[in-house]
């Protein structure tokens, strides 16, 4: 782990099993033994992500937390001299990867027990990673807002249909060429663009890219949050992920997917829930 100080925070980076350079946040008293891991969704990142708002109101709970970029951070890192990933390159697998760097980098400096709280498409990822490994430090899981199936919000992110565009993927790994870019909307709120190995991966009949599938194997108590201003397919699913689980608690706050009116309130409820349910 290498570490740049700044007043508050320090800018932490570390690297996965495989080599993948990863750089964050890590916020907090130097000798507090627990902590948050803030995980960040599809184009997301370490700083911009609504769980990333822990690292301001953590540190005031005693807690230590560390907001960390995985390898599908935004669009990908350039001028690091570092492999450019990005969303474009995500796949499930090289996420736990990501998830299991980070709860090392925690443990590495004294934390014990962890809570992790993750946002959107960063739901499924800490979910898949908790009912694959079931860490021992880690005490509960909150999620913000959990993205549902594409099928079922594709109106916002495909052009034309779905199916189609799943065709091309399989097509192209079918070929030999599982790099290929493809592009299943031009005019969607966020860059849809994906290697063909990519939109299997994430958005295939065979994903592991959905919340429900894992939340009732993770072996802790789960916080499900959504908010009033999502779209109602939004607050559907968050409600079944809720329900998948064998211990779980369901708010909704009255704000939209990416928590932008009220980030703190996301947070003071979040590290309520923690400190309610005896967690940290």
């Amino acid at each position: 782990m290498t570490l740049e100080q700044s007043t508050q925070v320090a800018l932490v980076s570390t690297r996965t099993a495989d080599g993948v350079l990863l750089q964050g946040a890590l916020a907090g008293p130097d000798d507090a033994t627990v902590g948050l891991l803030a995980v960040h969704g599809a184009w997301g990142n370490f700083y911009s992500s609504p769980a990333s708002e822990l690292l301001r109101a953590g540190p005031a709970r005693g807690l230590r937390v560390l907001s960390l970029n995985l390898r599908s951070h935004d669009l990908g890192s350039l001028g690091d001299g570092e492999p450019c990933i990005g969303f474009v390159r995500h796949r499930m697998e090289d996420g736990v990867l990501d998830l299991d760097g980070a709860l090392a980098l925690l443990l590495e400096v004294g934390v014990e027990r962890v809570g992790v709280v993750a946002h959107s498409f960063g739901s499924a990822l800490a979910a898949y990673w908790l009912k694959q490994y079931r860490p021992a430090q880690v005490t509960g899981l909150a999620l913000a807002s959990p993205a549902p199936p594409l099928s079922s919000a594709a109106r916002w992110f495909v052009d034309g249909a779905l199916d189609h565009h799943l065709a091309l993927a399989a097509r192209a790994v079918a070929e030999g060429d599982p790099h290929r870019l493809l592009v299943l909307s031009s005019s969607a709120p966020v860059p849809m663009v994906a290697e063909a190995a990519t939109v299997l991966n994430v958005w295939g009949p065979d994903t592991s890219a959905l919340t429900h599938l894992h939340v009732g194997e993770i072996g802790v108590p789960l916080l499900v949050t959504s908010a009033l201003r999502e779209p109602s397919i939004y607050r559907a699913y968050a409600e079944q992920v809720a329900a998948a689980a064998v211990d779980a608690d369901f708010e909704v706050l009255d704000d939209d997917h990416y928590y932008s009116a009220d980030r703190s309130g996301l947070a003071a409820l979040v590290l309520d829930w923690f400190a309610r349910r005896a967690l940290l």
